[in-house]
């Protein structure tokens, strides 16, 4: 069944050893692809998207499924989309996969916070994907840990600290 997506989805990628930068240049040239960094945490590369619809995001998939040196991947397609003005350039930056009681309460609460930089309402393991930007580690630590696992309805958190440099 398709269905319509709206803005922009993540795909987070898996790779075997060696593979990172390589793997890095290949998203990147992909036509859907809005940009492609390195994380830190059980996947190795977070893909940024923009696929009109469930079937474009599925070929996506499997085009990279079909990448010899891809161990894994774990797709949240936007089912909603929310992005403020980014002001001003963060040095730390990471994704935050959110599961939530009350997603809409979550997201509210997400959109008031200026470390905030996008929010994506998903399906999946995770209701909510949010891409933070921070001055330093401590800021960053601060906004997730004393904020975002704070906010009413928020059951859990992951993060994902970028390396968008590679």
């Amino acid at each position: 069944m398709q269905t319509e997506l709206s803005g922009t989805s993540v795909i987070f990628v898996k790779v075997a050893p060696g593979y990172v930068e390589k793997t890095l240049t290949n998203l990147r040239s992909k036509p859907n692809v809005t940009g492609a960094e390195a994380v830190l945490g059980r996947h190795d590369i977070a893909v940024a998207g923009n696929f009109r619809d469930s079937d474009a995001l599925r070929g996506f998939q499997s085009e990279v499924q079909q990448m010899d040196h891809i161990r894994s991947f774990r797709s949240y397609p936007a089912m909603w989309n929310w992005t403020q003005k980014k002001t001003s350039a963060h040095p730390i930056g990471a994704y935050v996969l959110i599961r939530s009681s009350n997603p809409q309460k979550a997201i509210s609460e997400l959109q008031k916070l200026s470390a905030v930089h996008e929010i994506i309402g998903t399906t999946g393991d995770s209701d909510i994907v949010a891409r933070i930007g921070a001055s330093n580690n401590e800021d960053l630590r601060e906004t997730v840990v004393n904020k975002v696992q704070s906010m009413p309805g928020v059951l859990s958190t992951e993060t994902l600290l970028t390396f968008p440099k590679l």
